[in-house]
């Protein structure tokens, strides 16, 4: 009896090991496939990985490149499209489109004291299948500096068949209350255009607000939502310069609403805001100076341009929320769902599930070590963890019921993930994590 018990304890402790080191079959994530590794690189703004069909694009800043996620050239690279000269990517659209779709910073050129200069004035189409380029426009600065800097300003999106750029060439002043704003100026004014993806074709141009300018631009299934920052002054008598949320027909680019991101005051221009999620519309609000009571928040509105109740980034003894990193949240249909992160000898997170029409908790779950990333799929939220608290080795795979936080699965990479993880797709039953700088760019992983 007394050896039986022994051998049951060693028996148990073998198997803990085995397990958190993924050698337990249905406990263990094993590598299935992995696309070769690319050489150390500075993460720039143009930086971005999405899934277009079958094919895994990634752009850096000296090349956009597509690799297969299924058949028989899975994890291999497909093709490459490299700027040319010196010329680099300085940024892309980020959602998931019919074809690829990113900016070229043009560096050929000098300023008026004849220094290089460079500016982000080319816009390239391509294929996401073969990387063949669909097409081009290119955008000409005017002599004038403050012109060259207005086109590094550019903004880009694309969904489905559809290509969204707008810029902005208002002269910058300031407003009545001294704060740095647009204004209509000689060099022209702010422009919304929706373009035809595959051929470059234009198909509306939006009558955007008086005296507003496009600072942020998102496209949906359904519309097109941009953050505006307007002036103070004009036909509809604001009497100070503040951020407004816009919502434009997807097919036509009439304008639909247009709506203060705060009802209760105007919020400043230099305020941080980007929009987490189009269907349905969420904001994260960053901090400013000028903001008085704004620490930091989700803001979500319905269809009719209507605020739901805000979410605060602060969540008390759970932690804060980083809405700033990569892979901290996500919208899935009326819920936000947010790491929250806290400092105890270590990290430690919460998953919290917000349900936007009230604002209120639907639920939450403590992680029991450190999550690194997570994302909602097929009404799932998967959690990358790292092994300890003060550890950054992604090791373990959390799955929770997105419905009521309830764990479904819990398993361990028999090899590490590379951190930091920038986005996680499923892709022919394999769970895809994406990462950044230089190392393997995607790697597959099959549940054993």
């Amino acid at each position: 009896m007394t050896l039986a018990v022994i051998l049951g304890g060693i028996g148990s402790i073998v198997a803990f090991f085995l397990s958190a080191e993924g050698y337990l079959p249905w406990d263990a994530m094993l590598k299935s496939w992995a696309a070769a590794e690319d050489r150390e690189a500075e993460v720039t703004a143009g930086d971005d990985n999405w899934v277009v069909g079958d094919i895994a694009v990634r752009s850096r800043y000296d090349a956009v490149s597509g690799y297969a996620l299924t058949g028989d050239e899975k994890g291999e690279k497909l093709w490459e499209y490299v700027p040319p000269g010196r010329s680099e990517i300085c940024d892309r659209a980020e959602h998931a489109g019919a074809g690829a779709v990113v900016v070229v910073q043009d560096s050929v050129g000098s300023d008026n004291a004849g220094q290089p200069s460079s500016s982000c004035t080319t816009i390239i189409a391509l294929d996401a299948k073969n990387g063949r380029q669909l097409w081009k426009e290119e955008r000409k600065p005017g002599k004038d500096l403050s012109d060259a800097a207005a086109l590094r300003n550019l903004g880009l999106d694309a969904g489905g068949d559809l290509a969204v750029v707008t810029e902005d060439r208002r002269e910058t002043g300031n407003d009545a209350q001294e704060r740095s704003v647009k204004k209509d100026g000689e060099r022209g004014e702010a422009t919304l255009r929706g373009l035809d993806l595959r051929t470059g074709t234009p198909r509306w141009t939006a009558q955007l607000p008086d005296r507003c300018g496009p600072d942020e631009i998102a496209v949906g299934d359904r519309r097109v939502v941009a953050v505006l920052s307007c002036d103070a002054g004009g036909r509809d008598r604001r009497e100070v310069s503040e951020l407004t949320v816009a919502v434009f027909d997807r097919t036509t680019g009439a304008l639909k609403w247009n709506a203060p991101i705060d009802a209760r005051r105007p919020l400043d221009p230099a305020t941080g805001v980007s929009i987490e999620a189009v269907d349905p519309l969420v904001l994260a609000i960053g901090t400013s100076d000028k903001n008085e009571g704004v620490t930091g928040l989700f803001a979500s509105f319905d269809d009719n341009g209507r605020p739901h109740p805000t979410i605060d980034l602060s969540q008390g003894d759970d932690g804060v929320i980083d809405a700033d990193s990569l892979m901290q949240t996500a919208v899935s249909g009326d819920r936000l769902y947010a790491l929250a992160g806290y400092w105890s000898k270590g990290n430690h997170h919460t998953v919290i599930a917000f349900d936007l029409k009230t604002g209120r908790r639907a639920w939450s779950e403590e992680m029991d070590d450190p999550a690194a990333a997570m994302a909602v799929n097929n009404g799932r939220v998967t959690v990358l963890c790292e092994w300890s608290t003060q550890a950054s080795a992604i090791t373990t795979l959390i799955e929770l019921d997105a419905r009521d936080g309830d764990e479904t699965d819990e398993r361990h990479f028999r090899d590490p993930v590379p951190s930091p993880v920038s986005a996680m797709y499923e892709a022919d039953g394999l769970l895809v994590t994406a990462g950044r700088g230089g190392g393997a760019p995607f790697i597959a992983w099959e549940r054993w």
